[in-house]
């Protein structure tokens, strides 16, 4: 009557944890592993993975109280190895004989970390010119300054995913999450945008007085959405402009929804946030070349990007 009780709470426990069963060959003939996993100081670790190889390999994983079973193992030696991130693993040999529970104990030591690194450049988007600004990783709260070639590093930091905050006087602050791996070095370049930048996205057409984006325009649309995916700080007003032929009104008017097409390209394609895309129409108001002339009208019929300061 113990015997059977003992094997009904074994079975219980194995639905908590997820071992796997060998085909069960009658109830004299198998035998159990089951026990518990824990560090050095004696505190449970759950999802470590426990391998029992033999003739055949069952895997377990330990539950929040860092418990384990194997039942209905067919009697013979086996090789247990137990794993966990983090920790050193652990390997030990059993031989399981009929009808017997073993119970093991298992302590697994942490693993020494093997630091990696950040380095990397930060320059300006427009001239790539590096600039000497501020970068912190603000997980861990360090910061420096990079130097005069835009170079900057931190060394000896845990094996994680970390956030990286560039800023500097007049530009947009940058946040990138970089992920370091241990003995690594996580290499990345910053190109931060100055607040005010205009950048014009040569190779937008539309039809002749319509706000209808010609085909031919989806490869600059589509670099100005790479700007915008690269750089999810940046916040732009999408400037329409139009050339002086016709009326201002009508020039007003047209050059709004061209603004407005550009925006919901950008939303319906490729999924930029609504709020980050301002679209104004300045029609005619605005000129960069001499609207007497052809080559100067075509340039006047534009779209910009200016990017919103913070």
């Amino acid at each position: 009557m113990k015997y059977i009780t003992t094997i009904a709470l074994v079975l219980m426990l194995l639905m908590q944890c997820g071992g796997q069963k060998t085909k069960v060959v009658g109830l004299a003939e198998v035998g159990s592993v089951y026990g518990f996993v824990t560090d050095e100081t004696q505190l449970p670790i759950a999802k470590a993975q426990v391998l029992v190889a033999g003739d055949n390999e069952f895997i377990a994983f330990t539950n929040d109280a860092g418990y384990f079973i194997f039942d209905d193992i067919i009697p013979g030696k086996y090789n247990i190895v137990v794993t966990r991130s983090g920790y050193e693993p652990e390997n030990l040999d059993i031989n399981v004989s009929k009808a017997e529970l073993n119970e093991l104990n298992i302590v697994l030591m942490k693993s020494e970390m093997q630091g990696g690194m950040i380095s990397g450049l930060v320059v300006d988007y427009i001239s790539k010119e590096p600039l000497v600004v501020d970068v912190m990783v603000t997980d861990l709260g360090l910061s420096t300054k990079t130097d005069s070639s835009g170079r900057f590093s931190f060394e000896d930091l845990e094996p994680v995913t970390y956030l990286l905050k560039v800023e500097a006087m007049d530009y947009i602050t940058s946040h990138t999450d970089v992920t370091v791996l241990p003995d690594e070095n996580a290499e990345i370049v910053v190109h931060l945008i100055r607040g005010g930048t205009v950048i014009t996205l040569e190779g937008i057409e539309f039809e002749f007085g319509k706000a209808i984006i010609k085909k031919e325009s989806s490869p600059t649309l589509d670099m100005a959405a790479a700007i915008l995916t690269n750089h999810p700080e940046i916040e732009v007003e999408i400037q329409g402009h139009t050339d002086s032929i016709g009326s201002a009104e009508a020039n007003l008017k047209l050059s709004q929804a061209r603004a407005e097409a550009v925006r919901d390209y950008l939303i319906d394609i490729h999924m930029i946030e609504p709020v980050r895309l301002i679209p104004i129409g300045y029609g005619e108001k605005m000129p960069i070349a001499d609207n007497a002339t052809e080559a100067g009208r075509a340039k006047n019929r534009r779209v910009d990007f200016v990017v919103l300061k913070d």
